[in-house]
This record gives structure tokens, sequence and C-alpha cells, in this order.
């Protein structure tokens, strides 16, 4: 018998919500005629993702970033500029919210500074509508380890085979998978609903 899914886990920046350091590296690019790839590379995997484990603060993240890449802005501008693009992925917020009615477990989880993870909770009134939210940065492990995931199916009680982790991110999903996690790497709404309906079926 197939088992039956308890847990679903989504990726709070980039799925449950639109606005993440890509349209920011995007308008970077087209502001100073920059590559958005190395943009992304630098600003993102660089120093935002050390930021997001507590390598760095969120200000020495932007601060560094606009040294290297030779920006004209300060850091509290681009963090505004880069928190100006969030908003609430409709269609995906309204299908999750409406599988959490129907029972099922949801988990937001996030890879954040404590500062941005916590403006948006605040900006958009997630935690209106849903409970159970992690910032990793609290469990000071990485997004994408085994570790992330030991904890997470250890705390909601779930088998990873119960277990659904949706993510815009590629390489956040290896080590859940290789557990036996269902996962989904979101594209698009219109696969990401395939998809899902046939792990719930």
């Amino acid at each position: 018998m197939k088992p039956k899914i308890k847990l679903i886990i989504i990726d709070y920046y980039g799925v449950m919500t639109l606005g993440s350091y890509r349209e920011t590296c995007r308008w970077l690019a087209k502001k100073y005629h920059k590559n958005y790839s190395y943009l992304y590379k630098i600003i993102y995997h660089k120093y935002f993702s050390g930021a997001a484990v507590g390598k760095y603060t969120e200000k020495e993240s932007f601060d560094l970033a606009i040294k290297e890449l030779g920006l004209k802005e300060t850091w509290q501008g681009l963090r505004a500029k880069h928190l100006s693009f969030q908003k609430i992925n409709r269609p995906v917020f309204n299908t999750i919210l409406n599988l959490q009615q129907q029972g099922y477990t949801v988990l937001l989880l996030s890879k954040n500074t404590p500062w941005q993870f916590n403006f948006a909770l605040k900006k958009l009134g997630t935690r209106k509508y849903f409970k159970n939210i992690i910032n990793t940065f609290d469990l000071k492990m990485p997004k994408a380890s085994k570790g992330t995931m030991q904890y997470v199916l250890k705390k909601f009680k779930v088998k990873p085979v119960e277990t659904i982790y949706i993510d815009d991110q590629e390489f956040n999903l290896p080590q859940a998978r290789k557990m036996g996690v269902k996962t989904i790497c979101y594209k698009d709404f219109k696969s990401f609903q395939s998809k899902l309906k046939q792990y719930l079926k």
C-alpha cells in the first residue's frame, strides 16, 4: 500500500513568495550592464548564503558584495530594493493553504537572515495562515543538509516517504531525495501542481 503523505515542506522565499535574489540581480544586471549569473553567484551564493548561516552579518553580506562588484549602492538601499520585489505567489499560496485546511501538516522552510525573514513574515501576514515556520538560520545548519531534514522529520514525527519537499533551488533537494523524501523543484505553477497531484494520489 502506498504511504500516505503527512507533511508538506515548502520553501518560503521563491515558492510561497516571489521576489528572491534572482529579481534583485536582474535589476542590478540591467542597471549596471553586468552579467546576471555572475551577480547572482556573488550576491546570493557567496555572501547571502554566508549570512544565512551566520558567517557574515546582513550588513557585511551586502557591503562585501557591493564592494566586490563595484556597485554605487548603500547596503540599506540595496536591501530595501530587494525587499520591494517580494510578494505572495498567490496560486501556490492558495493551493498549500487548501491542503492545510484538508488536514495536511504544512511547514514553511526558509534559509534567510533573521531580519529579512521576520520582515517578510510581517509584511505578507504569513503567520495568520501558517503556524509551522522554520528559518534554518536558527538551526545553525545549512538548509540543504541531511541534518536539517533529519531535524524536520523528527520534529513532525514523519517518515521520509510520508513527506513532500518543494523548493525552487535544485541544490537544496538532493539530501532529502536520498533519504526517500518526495521532492519537487518549483519552476512554474502548472508543473508544480501536476507533480503535487501525482504525489497526493
